[in-house]
């Protein structure tokens, strides 16, 4: 059963696209909030794959869509503190792109599943 979740995890996955920015800014209010998250989601550690989990974050100025996409153990932390954190980046990427000038070139962003390998929740990148 484990298993089966894991595969329709990923699968479910494989249909995820978003965009990559070029912007290299200096640090906002959403990098403060992202070191948050980065912390709190920091020990990877995992004794199966069904633990590891995949979070939407931020939010693109001009395609739309997560910035970016987080793997976290899910037998490290509650993932309630990880949902909260990474709304909270979310929210001040769109804060902070309510003053911007859409600049950004939209590419779709690969996939990525999340798998424990080695002990540790890490994201592979489907093709």
């Amino acid at each position: 059963m484990k298993c089966k979740l894991g595969i329709a995890f990923g699968l479910s996955l494989m249909f995820l696209t978003g965009c990559v920015a070029t912007d290299s800014g200096s640090q906002s209010a959403a990098a403060h909030s992202g070191d948050s998250l980065e912390q709190i989601i920091a020990d990877k550690g995992c004794d199966a794959s069904f633990q590891c989990k995949v979070i939407p974050v931020g939010e693109r100025l001009t395609c739309g869509g997560p910035s970016r996409y987080l793997v976290y153990s899910s037998r490290n932390v509650n993932e309630a503190d990880v949902e909260r954190a990474a709304k909270a980046v979310t929210l001040a990427e769109q804060s902070e792109n309510q003053n911007k000038i859409a600049s950004e070139i939209c590419e779709p962003v690969l996939p990525v599943q999340a798998l424990c390998i080695s002990n540790e929740c890490q994201s592979i990148v489907l093709k």
